[in-house]
């Protein structure tokens, strides 16, 4: 930075007049975001979203961060250049005009996008599974049942504070498809029904490979009162449409069968019952792909892994989805060491999604390390 004195003299002004209520609020740019305006020959969009309610955010195309107010020691002169009537400078001196002064600014500080939202937003309207139809419907007010509000993908953008990759990933996470111009909520328990046929189909006409023709499952799921709308949105929500094949993505169907069995789980079940449904729900030739690592952060095992006690038979499976924990995280912390005094690194990690951006190792290493003295213990 140039602390040199100014070549030339530049003339500096109050208003003469009253300039109404008009004030300014500005806002420091993090290196982050910097590069990415100054590399953008075109505008560089920076949203602001959410509710009235809500922190302010700002967000970038891939990117989220939460609006802070900070004090600053030097006031900061918001000012514009004054001309006369002739569009020249008074006396042809350069002549700025005093509009503000500033003694703060808005800092961006890096956030986790607040994905939790959608399943807020979207449940009402969720779909109500294969006997009921393609919509989600309102639950039975008196004696009219009337059709809930459902929302398009631009109105999600509105109010939930995410940027529009890190929507997408939400969305898709959580099984969120867009149907008819309209977000449609997969429940878990109603998605495995449909998923569980969809892979007897697969069994049917993939033969040894994971890949069936387009039209014929769409065809067949037709034959189970599943739209085309809805079933070419499900298969591209678990699979790639590559000219008239379909590339099934078996292993996240197993995952979301294996989700759908789980969160039926009404308080315990033993381990190996658990894993013998649902090596039965996915069908013979898809059991390779069925493991408890697919559901990390949804449930809990007890007695945990590393116990000496601990066997196939003897543990007990308990739901317990990251979804539902606090998003503050000293709460989540809380709960977490309340609901098991101890964990390993790799026990806690799944249940700490949504605390920090997604692959911000360091950031989540700063949580813990915070709480690690009186909270976390390592067996």
């Amino acid at each position: 930075m140039n602390n040199a004195l100014p070549q030339k003299q530049v003339v500096m002004r109050f208003p003469r007049g009253s300039v109404g209520e008009e004030t300014f609020q500005l806002l420091e740019l993090p290196p982050e975001i910097l590069k990415q305006v100054e590399a953008n020959d075109s505008v560089f969009p920076l949203t602001i979203k959410g509710r009235p309610s809500d922190d302010a955010t700002l967000h970038t195309p891939n990117a989220t961060f939460q609006l802070r107010t900070i004090g600053i020691s030097n006031s900061l002169l918001v000012c514009i250049p004054l001309f006369d009537g002739t569009g020249s400078f008074p006396g042809g001196r350069e002549t700025l005009e005093i509009r503000d002064v500033c003694h703060e600014v808005l800092e961006c500080l890096p956030v986790a996008a607040n994905l939790e939202r959608i399943g807020t937003v979207l449940s009402a309207s969720a779909w109500e599974g294969i006997s009921e139809g393609v919509l989600g419907k309102r639950k039975r007010v008196g004696e009219e049942s009337k059709h809930m509000k459902r929302w398009t993908k631009e109105q999600l953008q509105s109010v939930i504070q995410a940027s529009d990759e890190e929507l997408e990933e939400g969305l898709r996470e959580r099984n969120v498809v867009e149907v008819d111009g309209k977000m449609l909520l997969l429940p878990p328990a109603e998605l495995k029904e449909l998923l569980t046929i969809v892979l007897c189909l697969l069994t049917v006409h993939a033969g040894a490979s994971s890949s069936a023709p387009t039209e014929a499952l769409i065809s067949s799921l037709e034959e189970h009162d599943v739209s085309p709308s809805l079933s070419a949105a499900v298969l591209g929500l678990f699979g790639e449409v590559q000219g008239d094949l379909w590339i099934a993505d078996v292993e996240r169907i197993v995952k979301q069968v294996g989700m759908g069995l789980l969160c039926k789980i009404k308080k315990n079940k033993r381990k190996d019952e658990f894993m013998a449904e649902w090596r039965e729900e996915v069908g013979e030739k898809w059991t390779e792909h069925v493991s408890l690592r697919l559901l990390q952060g949804e449930h809990l095992l007890d007695p945990p892994p590393p116990s000496a006690l601990a066997s196939s038979s003897s543990q007990i499976l308990r739901y317990y989805p990251f979804s539902s924990l606090p998003l503050n995280p000293s709460r989540r912390f809380a709960q977490l060491f309340q609901t098991r005094p101890r964990w390993t690194p790799e026990e806690i990690t799944p249940f700490l999604r949504g605390l920090t951006r997604e692959g911000d190792m360091k950031g989540r290493d700063k949580l813990v390390a915070k709480r690690r003295m009186n909270l976390f213990v390592v067996y």
